[in-house]
């Protein structure tokens, strides 16, 4: 009798494998296909036509902010903002890891004193100091760019904002920039502490703000096959970072 039994549970434990087996199976063939960051608009063409929306938006992907001032200002403005300072040696990643962005010292090509904080990136700058923005592209799509600095455009001179401009950054590509539309770029004597809290798409003295947009002439990237590693037991959740970035 207790042979028996044993037999017929042995024979469910079985049963119950071979279908966690074939569900498991069923759910890693029938889970959508992971797609890059930049490919979340399903609309996106290939060969980068017809222009769909994540091509032709006004709203900036993301907004890499820098606010800026004296050295003991900066430290003032880190202890307002409330989050732990990061100092940064080069580069810093900005917002989604989109773009690296760093300022550098035009006399000593040396790189500016900067801390991440809060999501802004902190600069003690000088009055008159002469500096240039550089930028990296991490992605592998073309990004077209606006600046914002002291609250003037730096293509136009004009009012500054978070709109679509015409530099451009090739795919994993770099952007220098040291002159803007008035001249080369200087920092500028910061008396207050109202450019820690100005969002405003204009702007003031003390901030610069780069929106970031994926380019019209942006190619799609096809989808991206879960790898392995990330199906979990049955299927449910994938495990493990998908892959962003090529």
């Amino acid at each position: 009798m207790n042979f028996g039994n044993a037999g017929r549970t042995l024979a469910w434990i079985r049963a119950v494998a071979a279908a966690g087996t074939s569900l498991l199976a069923s759910c890693g063939s029938s889970i959508a296909p992971l797609r890059p960051a930049w490919q979340q608009d399903a609309n996106l063409y290939h060969q980068g036509f017809p222009a769909r929306e994540s091509q032709t938006t006004t709203t900036p992907h993301m907004v890499a902010r820098v606010v800026y001032a004296a050295p003991e200002q900066v430290a003032r403005l880190m202890e307002r903002q409330g989050d732990v300072p990061d100092a940064q040696r080069g580069f810093a990643r900005m917002g989604d890891g989109t773009v690296d962005l760093a300022m550098q010292d035009v006399a000593s090509g040396k790189w500016i004193e900067s801390y991440l904080c809060g999501g802004i990136l902190f600069v003690t700058g000088l009055p008159n100091q002469a500096y240039r923005i550089v930028l990296k592209n991490r992605t592998p799509q073309p990004l077209e760019l606006g600046v914002g600095v002291d609250g003037k455009d730096a293509q136009t001179g004009g009012t500054a904002s978070l709109g679509r401009g015409s530099l451009r950054v090739e795919p994993h590509g770099k952007l220098v920039l040291e002159r803007a539309a008035r001249g080369p770029l200087l920092f500028k004597r910061v008396d207050s502490d109202a450019a820690l809290f100005d969002t405003s798409p204009q702007g003031r003295t003390g901030v610069i703000q780069l929106a970031v947009f994926l380019a019209a002439d942006a190619p799609s990237i096809g989808p991206e096959k879960l790898r392995a590693s990330q199906i979990a037991p049955l299927g449910f959740f994938p495990i493990g970072r998908p892959e962003q970035y090529r």
